[in-house]
């Protein structure tokens, strides 16, 4: 049987401060904390815990089936950890409500060994899990941090899914990173090993960008659609420091304002160089979309980002 509850997430930690508030689980008891002028809403609670939790605004529906209670308030605190972890980034979630989906992977050998965007209404973000790996490893699991990147950009056209994956799979590394879950050294050193490995499944998925994007999963090219799609995104934020201005404040304002259920990936390019007064996005858009080559990215412009970050 699934058993559903709600929590709060989301920044409106911008108008409250940094208010804490001791949440009590107690099994199946609907609660109200406060009131929806402040845009809070309820939760369905389970057992009885305490845990410290920062008020946010955006309602979050936990699905989950056949997971022990021990187990919940684990993943309540990583699910907690990482919705701060990416808002701290990208500013708020885009949703006024969301779904996560929890599902035990028996004999799974890595803490979250899947995890999917489900555009619906309400956005499903579903995780398979290890319900008993601890909660350091899935603090340290990029697949969450990843999962959550993708609701700041609008579910585009398969030619241009790379645009997709590759800022989710940048941004992971970004969320990790400014909230402490990795240092400089270790961000670059992921980021590098990713482009290589990107780089290498290339030559064997060979092609123009945009048509391997289109057929990615008869192809199994996910490395290098990912992680072309990556580069992507740091060679555009290396352009944009340059000028004063940073990836994650473009996408934080354009979140805000512009963000759509769907889009184009040319169109979404000019969005962003509007929100962000540049012309960064589109130029650099028309070098990747239809090449055949694994871009280079050099070390340099991977510790710049990371200096940027690190600071920022």
């Amino acid at each position: 049987m699934t058993s559903v509850k709600r929590i709060t997430y989301g920044n409106t930690r911008r108008r409250l401060g940094m208010l804490m508030h001791g949440i009590r689980y107690i099994s199946k008891v609907m609660y109200r904390i406060f009131s929806r002028a402040l845009g809070i809403t309820t939760f369905t609670a389970v057992l009885a815990f305490i845990i410290p939790v920062k008020v946010f605004a955006t309602e979050i529906v936990i699905l989950e089936e056949n997971i022990q209670d021990p187990e919940k308030l684990k993943l309540n605190k990583w699910l907690y950890h990482g919705v701060e972890a990416v808002t701290d980034t990208l500013g708020k979630l885009p949703q006024d409500k969301l779904e996560i989906e929890f599902a035990h992977k028996h004999n799974a050998d890595e803490p979250v060994p899947f995890g999917q965007v489900i555009r619906d209404k309400p956005v499903r973000v579903k995780l398979m899990v290890n319900t008993y790996a601890p909660l350091t490893e899935f603090v340290a699991d990029w697949t969450l941090y990843h999962e959550l990147s993708h609701l700041y950009l609008p579910y585009l056209d398969y030619p241009s899914f790379w645009l997709n994956e590759g800022f989710a799979t940048y941004m992971q590394y970004v969320v990790m990173l400014k909230s402490g879950t990795i240092n400089a050294q270790q961000f670059v050193s992921r980021v590098s090993n990713g482009l290589m490995r990107g780089e290498q499944r290339t030559k064997r998925s060979p092609g123009r960008l945009a048509d391997v994007s289109d057929d990615m999963w008869r192809k199994r090219a996910f490395k290098r659609v990912y992680w072309t799609g990556a580069a992507f995104f740091i060679e555009v934020d290396n352009l944009l420091i340059a000028e004063g201005n940073s990836l994650v404040k473009v996408i934080a304002s354009y979140s805000e304002c512009c963000l759509t259920a769907e889009s184009t990936g040319s169109k979404l390019m000019h969005e962003f160089d509007k929100v962000g007064k540049t012309s960064v996005f589109t130029d650099t858009y028309k070098k990747y979309f239809m090449r055949t080559d694994f871009p280079i990215i050099s070390q340099a412009q991977i510790v710049y980002v990371s200096s940027y970050y690190t600071k920022h």
